[in-house]
């Protein structure tokens, strides 16, 4: 009878943690990769290639060949630069009502940004990070540079 008790409640996590894996909605999609570009996500990492959704939480990376395009739902645009890190913390994002929030990391390594409709319509709903600074955004196209060993 425990044993049964205990497959049971095994199978009911693992179900739960496929479902709520299935519930989440992505940030966004890659919409241009080149050289080598990573994303890792729960431990794993992996290579990205052009159509790879991208999750709150996902790190992407970019090797010193490498550089990364990334439309989020938002339309919001990002692209990493050769040796780069990014980090997705925080997007949510209603397409009925066009509210939400975004805030990305840049660990090391360079971000161009142009800002998609969160941006447009509540720009103290969109900040990026990196090691030194917190940067809220007032317009809709800038670039940061992060450097150092960022992680």
């Amino acid at each position: 009878m425990r044993s049964f008790c205990a497959r049971s409640l095994l199978a009911l996590c693992l179900v739960s943690a496929v479902g709520a894996a299935e519930t989440e909605q992505p940030a966004g999609r890659v919409k241009r990769s080149q050289g080598g570009v990573t994303v890792e996500r729960a431990g794993q990492t992996r290579a990205v290639e052009v159509g790879t959704l991208v999750y709150v939480g996902d790190r992407v990376r970019t090797a010193a060949d490498g550089a990364v395009g990334i439309t989020l739902s938002d339309d919001t645009l990002l692209t990493a630069g050769p040796g780069s890190t990014l980090l997705i913390n925080e997007f949510r994002f209603n397409t009925t009502t066009n509210d939400g929030n975004l805030l990305a990391t840049l660990l090391k390594g360079t971000l161009s940004v142009v800002t998609g409709l969160i941006g447009k319509q509540a720009p103290q709903n969109v900040s990026f990070k990196t090691p030194t600074v917190v940067l809220g955004i007032r317009g809709t196209e800038f670039i940061i540079e992060a450097r150092g060993d960022g992680e």
